[in-house]
């Protein structure tokens, strides 16, 4: 077998016609790779792949990370699978795969990456309603869509006499067209009501149903990341600083600068130390960023539009088949169980019926031709998977909708979290001393919002990075409380630092998500 430093890429090898936006090199090394006649081209840095198969499969089998690292390191040794490839195009290719390694379609990738990418202040129940539900019932409209264009989604028994166009006009026809379904033991209706009553009319309709409804899943965190920021507090900003703590070395002084970089930012966006806010009020209650809220009630309510969504995707999905169960995938599984298919039920039917008219020389002549839905095959499939994957959904939005709200709405929960993050900040012999400082700075200086955003924080960058900026801000917390505290009970005296006695004053009672607006009586 000839060694692979035998081979040279001329000009032949090269397809500008089929490569766009590459370095010469590393297109000629596609190209090469690539069938001459097939169809695999270059968006950007994406490769696109319409044919090709020598291609496909060579990438396939082949560890380009391991190529390129060797490669560069000098220690390759060729294996069989490797030989047909010169080493300079195995380097250059995976340098380019190693920075694009998927084989996508043009625009697909954009919608997938840009409109269902998740964000970091969420939890996983919001990215599998947003994300992997949105996405699946968009991968499930390309799939439909692909055989409903550029395959064969509906085949007629047409007349003898109808020629090759006449029969391809008639299928086009009956698949604008609803078709009607009839059991092979009934006899079919002879008035137009009786076949108008029988009509399938949601075939057509699949993909653009399938790619509302992916919006539909979306549309909650796409409200939820826009209005958020509403509330004073950008959530991407502070994900973004936590993240950069968890990347930063241990005790580093970069660590330290974006540590007290994000505690001070989170201190301006929660408004410590300032005990005047001004609530928004609404009938007898007084509630958002006055209260310290408002960001924890937003997401509250993106929580119940996620279990609104989900109801309402069933709803959908009965009324656009036409179905006269409410538990349509339970009687579906049921049926096929029992071995009662299509046939039967007339649940996505494979052979149905169409009437056309035709003009001739004057006349109107009606037919009635019976003619196999293929694409119901995967309709079918598709439908089914998804009624329960609704169902899966709809539980598990609704158990962490319950507890979300439970858990925000319950002083004692935040304050359990806050305690967690602060374990390791306070010595066991301060904790009692501690306590009542704690549990203020968890209601009037985190409030609702902060606790959400730490919670944001510990799912995000993890638990060390929370507890560092739990603590930091905390000790600012009591740093201001101090001086508050030293400059109102003796304005004379300069803040030195020394009285740490009067580091706390207890503050008014807890807010909760929502106050009543009238004045409440306090005990001390």
């Amino acid at each position: 077998m000839e060694q692979a430093e035998q081979f040279v890429l001329s000009d032949k090898d090269f397809l500008p016609s089929r490569t766009i936006g590459l370095p010469e090199d590393i297109a000629k090394a596609i190209a090469f790779l690539a069938d001459r006649n097939s169809s695999s081209y270059i968006i950007g840095h994406s490769l696109v792949i319409d044919g090709g198969s020598n291609l496909i499969s060579t990438l396939m089998q082949m560890d380009f990370a391991k190529v390129l690292k060797l490669t560069q390191q000098q220690k390759y040794e060729p294996n069989e699978t490797d030989l047909m490839i010169p080493t300079n195009v195995r380097a250059v290719i995976a340098t380019f795969l190693s920075a694009s390694p998927m084989i996508v379609v043009p625009y697909v990738e954009d919608v997938f990456v840009n409109w269902f990418r998740s964000v970091a202040f969420d939890d996983a129940i919001d990215r599998l309603n947003y994300v992997y539900t949105a996405s699946l019932m968009y991968l499930f409209a390309i799939v439909v869509s692909a055989k409903q264009y550029a395959g064969t989604p509906i085949q007629c028994w047409v007349p003898g006499e109808f020629e090759c166009g006449w029969r391809q006009y008639v299928e086009d026809y009956c698949f604008i067209q609803n078709t009607f379904f009839v059991p092979f033991e009934e006899d079919i209706p002879s008035e137009d009501s009786g076949r108008t009553k029988a009509e399938i009319g949601y075939y057509q309709w699949v993909p653009i149903v399938l790619a509302l409804q992916a919006i539909m899943f979306y549309m909650p965190s796409w409200l939820w990341a826009t209005l958020h920021k509403f509330g004073g507090l950008d959530l991407t900003t502070a994900m973004t600083d936590a993240g950069k703590i968890a990347a930063a070395p241990s005790a580093s002084e970069d660590r330290k600068k974006e540590l007290s970089k994000l505690s001070l930012y989170l201190e301006e966006c929660l408004e410590f130390g300032k005990q005047q806010r001004t609530p928004v009020r609404l009938f007898c209650f007084r509630f958002g960023r006055g209260l310290g809220s408002y960001v924890t009630l937003l997401y509250l309510l993106v929580k119940g539009l996620y279990v609104t969504n989900i109801l309402t995707q069933f709803y959908i999905l009965n009324r656009f088949l036409g179905s006269r169960y409410s538990f349509w995938g339970i009687q579906t599984f049921v049926d096929l169980y029992n071995g009662r298919e299509w046939m039967d039920s007339g649940v996505f039917p494979r052979v149905t019926l169409c009437d056309f008219q035709v003009r001739r020389l004057g006349n109107i002549h009606r037919y009635t031709v019976q003619c196999v839905l293929s694409i119901n095959m995967i309709n079918e499939k598709i439908y089914l998977f998804l009624w329960f994957w609704f169902l899966f959904v709809a539980v598990v939005t609704a158990i962490n909708f319950f507890y979300t709200v439970l858990y925000m709405s319950l002083a004692l929960l935040r304050e359990k979290s806050t305690r967690q993050w602060l374990m390791q900040t306070v010595e066991d012999e301060n904790k009692y001393r501690y306590k009542q400082a704690v549990r203020d700075f968890c209601h009037q200086g985190l409030g609702p919002d902060g606790v959400l955003t730490l919670r944001f924080i510990e799912s995000h960058a993890g638990g060390i990075v929370v507890r560092d900026v739990a603590a930091k801000m905390f000790n600012d917390y009591i740093k201001s409380l101090h001086q508050s505290s030293t400059k109102t009970t003796s304005p004379d005296i300069p803040d030195d630092g020394a009285h740490e006695s009067c580091f706390y004053m207890p503050s008014e009672p807890h807010s909760g998500l929502v106050m009543p607006d009238y004045p409440t009586k306090v005990d001390h």
